[in-house]
């Protein structure tokens, strides 16, 4: 009988490590594929996750901006809130960028906005974006959430602006809420007439409340660390090794 349990045992042990090896050769497989594909890369973050005993809840994130690294021009731009037009105030600039190969440059008193869409009282909102400033005397470089008077909706954390000369684009970030049923528009520029030479890129906006639930989102510091640029849609895995 001993040397039956014995024998049981090794199968096991053979069976659980062949399954491993055959899990990790596909996961080698997928990573080798998911070069131009983000489905498989997700697929094999889910495969990694299994091998290794950590588990989590995954949220899909959708960007609420359209062509926020500006890579198809001006696309879902407008110049004007009451209308989207496709054109921007100021011009895209193909030799400074913090992705892709575009950024939007912004001029004095250089305005342009987009409609947000599907956003509910209290709805709380994370933006984020990339900027870089070469010059500046007064004022600074804004990008905000305004309603249809374009007045800012209130700051919970963050900011909106950047007023400093900057090495490079740096990052920004706010969380702000919804107050209302008015029309949200994001708006980027300078309001000040003084000179100012800055860069924008890779904005996006995300609506936290219906990701994480009223109650549930997490705060600026996370989505700062978890949520970097994408357009479109994503998927974030919020990893728990206690589980």
């Amino acid at each position: 009988m001993k040397n039956l349990n014995n024998k049981g045992f090794a199968i096991s042990v053979v069976l659980y490590a062949t399954a491993t090896i055959m899990i990790l050769i596909l996961i080698l497989i997928l990573s080798v594929l998911s070069v131009n594909n983000k489905n498989t890369l997700d697929l094999t973050d889910m495969i990694k996750e299994q091998v290794s005993g950590v588990t989590g809840e995954t949220f899909q994130i959708y960007n609420l901006i359209s062509n926020g690294g500006f890579e198809n021009n001006s696309t879902s731009w407008t110049t004007d809130i009451e209308n989207v037009n496709n054109s921007l105030t100021n011009q895209i600039d193909t030799t400074i960028f913090h992705s892709g190969e575009k950024s939007l440059k912004i001029s004095p008193n250089g305005w342009q906005w987009q409609k947000i869409e599907n956003i509910s009282p209290g709805d709380k909102l994370y933006i984020a974006y990339h900027a870089y400033i070469d010059e500046i005397q007064n004022g600074g470089l804004t990008v905000s959430l305004v309603n249809q008077s374009k007045s800012e909706l209130p700051l919970l954390e963050g900011s909106y602006q950047k007023k400093n000369v900057t090495d490079g684009f740096e990052e920004g970030n706010a969380i702000t809420q919804a107050s209302d049923n008015s029309n949200i528009f994001l708006q980027v520029g300078a309001s000040n007439k003084e000179n100012i030479t800055g860069y924008v890129d890779d904005i996006i906006v995300v609506n936290l409340t219906t990701i994480f639930g009223s109650g549930g989102e997490p705060s600026l510091e996370w989505c700062k660390t978890n949520i970097q640029y994408f357009n479109g849609i994503t998927t974030i895995t919020n990893y728990d090794e206690n589980e």
